[in-house]
């Protein structure tokens, strides 16, 4: 559990890679949840931020660099994910704006019916509805988000011994009064 805990210490390459993993069942998942049970459990995509960090910022460590590269990551891991969110729903025919004009009339013609519990309840079909659709587009954006990234860290290579953030894994901590 410290692996997604604390951003203190080092990992190595296929730690790295086990925790990427993990972590991105456990976005996928989520997605699922959001898409076929309720929009709202997709703000549960928020725990695993910190978790992504300390992953990333251990990793750095490991390179002997500081783990404020991870805002470089991050960054990165954004503009792609936006450059894919423009790309991929269309290529799966998955057209937004009409998704939501439809949405929006629903809303109307609900509204006039003065029954609060039929707009709600309608408005979290057509937001279910505008999940599912986006639901393959974003799992694939996630992949290849996650891929991008993991390319990039694997540029930065292991030091070997102990650096300033530790000793690496797998070895015992050096005696200070040896």
């Amino acid at each position: 559990m410290n692996l997604y805990l604390s951003p203190n210490g080092r990992i190595d390459q296929p730690t790295y890679w086990r925790g990427v993993i993990t972590l991105f069942v456990v976005s996928a998942v989520i997605s699922v949840l959001s898409a076929f049970v309720s929009p709202f459990l997709g703000i549960l995509g928020l725990i695993v931020i910190w978790p992504w960090i300390v992953l990333h910022v251990k990793r750095f460590h490991d390179a002997d660099q500081t783990g404020w590269i991870t805002v470089g990551m991050v960054v990165l891991a954004i503009v792609l994910s936006m450059i894919l969110s423009f790309i991929l729903p269309a290529l799966f025919g998955v057209d937004m704006m009409a998704m939501q004009e439809e949405m929006m009339r629903d809303m109307e013609d609900m509204s006039s019916s003065n029954d609060p519990g039929a707009v709600i309840a309608a408005s979290m079909e057509a937001s279910k509805k505008i999940s599912r659709a986006q639901l393959l587009p974003n799992l694939l954006s996630t992949a290849i988000v996650t891929g991008v990234i993991g390319f990039v860290m694997s540029l930065f290579k292991s030091t070997p011994g102990p650096n300033k953030y530790g000793t690496p894994p797998g070895m015992a901590p050096q005696d200070t009064f040896a």
